[in-house]
Parts: structure tokens; C-alpha cells; sequence
């Protein structure tokens, strides 16, 4: 995977940090923290296994207090309201980390970056290390991240008269493949994807858009290009490709084996390689003008307490972080692996031998892309399924959808900006 280079973090590189960091081993004995997470199932139960080995094993007598906080929503409403009210805990694995940090005024994380027990910039992904940013600062580190992929069903394709080993390169090509499934086996969908504005933000990219502004102040997306794109998801409706507003489902017809193509985050291959009883594949996002995807995941991050509880928090995190616990975490759950040296290590190297379905998504991270975090960025993403759906059902034109959404996305931002 090519890897660019990123100028120096404007407060990575300052020349001291807290006193308290500058004496680490004296701190952090015998503490106890708090901390949430936003992942349940095979996600969870491999994160608190994690901290479980952290508890029996760290040398300074850490005791980690874990509680699952929820879904992403409902993680992000506990955190909103523990900013307002207090109680926050000392850290977490939170959706959306650079809000509820940097943009609070919390740069205790970078701090910690800086100083004797910091963490180099190679350390992660620089499209991960993007996704964690809150303008020029570094507010959380990677953690439970992930692309997009498609899931192609190879018997499906077979039966179609299709090469199962030739997947749909492209929009042309996914609508030729998934039109001969539906055409050739009774009963059969063609395409369907499992977060609908993931995808269409994807397809903006893919058809030469952008979502955002550069310092993510004003939506882009409502281009001839991201119209453009909305149309040819309206064309898979009207051509009989994709069944309009039921996608919540969508993986689980794929396991059926009733799914051509199921577009869903990468996160989702250890769900369908326990369930599905064909053979199936994945591979890159079809691309149009180019490929793309955005990343998605959770962060882990840091909240104020005593000095000795964030010295604990942070130690928690690098253990979390380290290269053996990537390759853990991704083997357990096919989230990608967060740095080139867990990629690239024997584990993952025989991982994909094994697994090949493992590999689209983080080696798509090559082209991924993000956008900057901005506070109405998940009322953008509701917005964007309701102008979808609204579309599939013939309510509005693409045109149209997105002018509503802009406007209503426009008028979010100038509310919650600071």
C-alpha cells in the first residue's frame, strides 16, 4: 500500500508537554479508569478480551473499569450529554472522536502524542491518521476502522453465466452482471447495500465529486457529478437491480444467497463468511471517473481527569494500539489492520492467504479518502438516506433531494459552528 508523507502536526511537535507526561513512570500505579466502548458482538467481545489480558498483565497496576456504552447513536447522545452535565469516563472507543475532544478544547491525546511514551507518525494509516483529525490537530487514534467493500456471490454468478472470478470493475459492469443475475435466476436481487449514505457518498467521489469543502464548512455534493451519481442509484431502482427502501435486510439476503452484490463495510465478512453457505468474494467499491470510498469506524480517546488517570488512559491506548493487538482485532473481526506494519506482518500475510475476503478492505484504504469532521456530519448522513429513499420512491428527482438536503445541511452547520 503506498503510504504518503504528512507535513509535522502543528502541536504534535511542540517542544514540552505537561509535567505529569514529562515523568511518566512515577504516575499511573494502581489507578482505576473508566472506560465506554461502542462496539457489541464479535467486536466487543474481542476488545474486552483485550482489555481483560491489559487488567492481568500491565506492570503498573491499571485496573480498566470497561461498559458498553451502546450503538454509535447512542454512544454519541451519552457522550453529548456527559459534555453537558459531567461524568464523562476517562476514555473510550467513540464514533466521531475529534468532537468530543479537540473541538471541546481537548488536546490531552496529542499531548500524550508528544511526549516520552508517544507514538511515532508512522504509527498508523495517513488516511486514518486524516480520519482523526479536527482541522490541524490529531484528537483520537484509530482503532476499529474500515471501508466499504462490495460482496459479490460467486455462485450467483456462475449460474448467470458470468466468471465468477471477474467481479464488476466498474457502474457499467455492475449493472451488465447484476442485470443477467436477476434476468437468469428466479428469485434473485441483483444489488443491495447495507448503509445507503455510505455508499452514495462513495459514488460522489467515484463519479468525480466532492462531499465537502476543504475545511468541511460548506457541502459540495450537490454537483452535476453527485447528482449524476444519486441518478445511476435511481437507475438501479427503475431497472429492477435494487428494491427501493428495504436495505435494512440487505445482508442477510446476501448470507441467504439471494444477493448478487451487497455493498457493506468490510467490517461484515466474519458475520458472512460464518453464515453463507456459497462461495463468495470482495473486492473494491465498482468505481466510475475513478474508485473511491470514505473510511468509517470508531476512535479511541482521551477525557480530562487527574493526572494519574490520563497517564493510565493513554497507557490503555497504546496497548490497545500496538502492533499485536491490530493484528488481533482484525483477525477476530476483519476491520483493517491500522498500520503498514500490521499489514504486512506474517500473521495478516497468512490471514489473507487463508481468508481472501479479508483483503479488499484494507488494501482499498490505498484510494480511500476523508473529509474533514464536522459537528452536523451524521445529520448529513440522515439526510442523505432520506433524500435516497425519497428517491427510490419517486418522490423527488436527484436534483431536487439534493437541493433540499443542502439547504437543511447549510443551515445545520451555520447552527452548531464555533
Amino acid at each position: 500500500m503506498n503510504v504518503k508523507a504528512r507535513p509535522p502536526l502543528r502541536r504534535w511537535l511542540a517542544a514540552a508537554v505537561l509535567a505529569l507526561v514529562a515523568s511518566p513512570i512515577a504516575l499511573a500505579q494502581g489507578v482505576t479508569i473508566d472506560f465506554w466502548y461502542s462496539v457489541g458482538g464479535a467486536q466487543g467481545g474481542a476488545l474486552e478480551a483485550m482489555i481483560a489480558e491489559f487488567n492481568a498483565s500491565n506492570e503498573y497496576g491499571i485496573t480498566v473499569n470497561a461498559t458498553y456504552s451502546g450503538n454509535y447513536g447512542e454512544t454519541a447522545q451519552k457522550v453529548t450529554a456527559s459534555l453537558l452535565s459531567g461524568g464523562l469516563p476517562d476514555g473510550g472507543l467513540i464514533p466521531a472522536g475529534p468532537l468530543w475532544t479537540c473541538r471541546e478544547g481537548n488536546f490531552l491525546l496529542q499531548e500524550y502524542l508528544a511526549g516520552p511514551e508517544g507514538l511515532p507518525e508512522d504509527a498508523f494509516w495517513p488516511v486514518l491518521w486524516d480520519y482523526n483529525r479536527y482541522g490541524d490537530d490529531i484528537c483520537a487514534l484509530p482503532f476499529n476502522n474500515s471501508t466499504m467493500v462490495m460482496y459479490y456471490n460467486k455462485d450467483l454468478m456462475r449460474q448467470a453465466g458470468l466468471d465468477p472470478n471477474a467481479p464488476p470493475q466498474n457502474w457499467d459492469e455492475l449493472v451488465s452482471q447484476a442485470a443477467a443475475i436477476v434476468a437468469s435466476v428466479p428469485g434473485a436481487i441483483g444489488i443491495d447495500v447495507r448503509d445507503e449514505a455510505w455508499w452514495l457518498k462513495a459514488l460522489i467521489l467515484q463519479n468525480g465529486g466532492q462531499i465537502m469543502n476543504a475545511d468541511a464548512t460548506e457541502p459540495t455534493f450537490n454537483s452535476e457529478e453527485g447528482i449524476a451519481a444519486l441518478a445511476f442509484w435511481k437507475r438501479l431502482i427503475d431497472e429492477g437491480l435494487m428494491l427501493p427502501a428495504q436495505h435494512g435486510g440487505s445482508r442477510d439476503l446476501f448470507i441467504a444467497g439471494r444477493l448478487g452484490f451487497l455493498m457493506a463495510s468490510t467490517a461484515s465478512v466474519v458475520t458472512v463468511q460464518g453464515g453463507a453457505a456459497f462461495e463468495f468474494g470482495t473486492d473494491f467499491l465498482p468505481g466510475n471517473v475513478s474508485r473511491g470510498a470514505t473510511v468509517g469506524g470508531a476512535s479511541l480517546v482521551m477525557f480530562p481527569s487527574t493526572p494519574e488517570k490520563e497517564q493510565a488512559t493513554w497507557r490503555l491506548l497504546r496497548f490497545l494500539t500496538n502492533v499485536d493487538n491490530q493484528i488481533a482485532f482484525t483477525t477476530a473481526t476483519g476491520y483493517v489492520p491500522t498500520s503498514s506494519e500490521s499489514a504486512e506482518s506474517m500473521q495478516i500475510q497468512a490471514l489473507l492467504l487463508e481468508r481472501p475476503a479479508y483483503a479488499a478492505g484494507f488494501e482499498q484504504l490505498a484510494i480511500a479518502s476523508q473529509y474533514p469532521h464536522f459537528y452536523a456530519m451524521g445529520t448529513m448522513d440522515n439526510l442523505l438516506r432520506r433524500a435516497i429513499e425519497r428517491v427510490e420512491l419517486g418522490v423527488e428527482t436527484p436534483s431536487e433531494a439534493f437541493a433540499a438536503v443542502e439547504q437543511e445541511l447549510i443551515a445545520e452547520i451555520a447552527a452548531t459552528s464555533r
